[in-house]
């Protein structure tokens, strides 16, 4: 959660604001500003964002009104930056995420819809879900502290993070999904568990972080979910994202956090601590159990 909010100007989608951008990308978007149909510099009346007052912002698509002549808008200016080579053509996922006004409900009405290789490009907040799967002690069946883990190590072959922690199953948010549906969709498709276990999975809340990349601003706000495995039910892999499995034991979870956190795709270790401190893993005595619990919801 490290930036300075006066390194990023406002980036707003028919007045909302949807993010931001970094005095580098404003760089990049010159031509694009001075021709005015992709995006303008506007400036802005007196408005606190991130504890500052910023004297302009970037207007994206500001001639269009509906959400597929955004979207048909803002796809040509992310093409011209892959053109470019502002935005790596190698990262472009061809998937689309939902842009919605940066203080409106998830399940609000998307503004438009981008590349998810270029969200972060435009501080646009990004979502996903992570699933946590554990057991209890079977010498306790009727205690329902979880008692391991199941953690997945990430594929070798991953273009991020590969051979690192993760949850059992975790995944951005596509254009057009409830998150229940897609953390449905993941713990099927990594863990390949049967439809009666996914439907005893339940929603915990969400994990946030904000950080400054040389990308841009990114914003995660991930949904996290909560599923207790039955004795004699393992995770299988099943779709190449995930090299193995493990059944770590809660106390050796917490070492790990604690002592190897360079082993954790960073954001995971984030869901893990959640994990930890919503079931009574962690004392609130811990030093730094306050300002640990603040910093998980940082991102908005």
């Amino acid at each position: 959660n490290e930036y300075d909010a006066a390194d990023f100007l406002p980036v707003l989608v028919g007045g909302e604001q949807v993010g931001w951008v970094s005095r580098e990308m404003h760089a990049h978007l010159t031509p694009y500003l001075a021709q005015g149909r992709a995006c303008e510099l506007v400036t802005l009346n007196s408005r606190e964002m991130l504890g500052h007052e910023p004297r302009y912002a970037v207007s994206l698509a500001p001639d269009e009104v509906s959400e597929r002549g955004r979207t048909e808008t803002v796809a040509a200016l992310v093409a011209g930056l892959v053109a470019d080579g502002v935005i790596n053509s190698r990262t472009l996922r061809h998937e689309l995420q939902d842009v919605r006004a940066a203080d409106s409900d998830f399940g609000s009405p998307p503004l438009l819809r981008i590349e998810r290789a270029a969200v972060v490009y435009f501080g646009v907040p990004s979502y996903g879900v992570h699933v946590n799967g554990y057991v209890r002690d079977p010498k306790r069946p009727d205690d329902p502290t979880p008692h391991a883990v199941w953690v997945g190590v990430r594929a070798m072959c991953k273009a991020t993070y590969p051979g690192l922690y993760d949850q059992m199953a975790a995944g951005g948010q596509p254009s057009g999904m409830s998150l229940l549906l897609n953390a449905q969709k993941e713990v099927g498709e990594e863990a390949s568990l049967p439809p009666d276990a996914v439907a005893r999975m339940r929603p915990t809340g969400a994990v946030s972080y904000r950080y400054a990349t040389r990308k841009g601003l990114s914003t995660k706000r991930l949904a996290t979910f909560d599923l207790e495995l039955p004795s004699g039910l393992s995770p299988l892999c099943s779709d190449g994202e995930v090299e193995h499995f493990e059944l770590v034991q809660v106390d050796e979870l917490l070492h790990s956090l604690r002592t190897r956190l360079a082993a954790w795709k960073p954001n995971s270790a984030l869901v893990a601590v959640d994990f930890a401190v919503r079931h009574g893993l962690v004392s609130p005595d811990e030093p730094g159990y306050f300002e640990i619990v603040r910093m998980l919801r940082a991102g908005g």
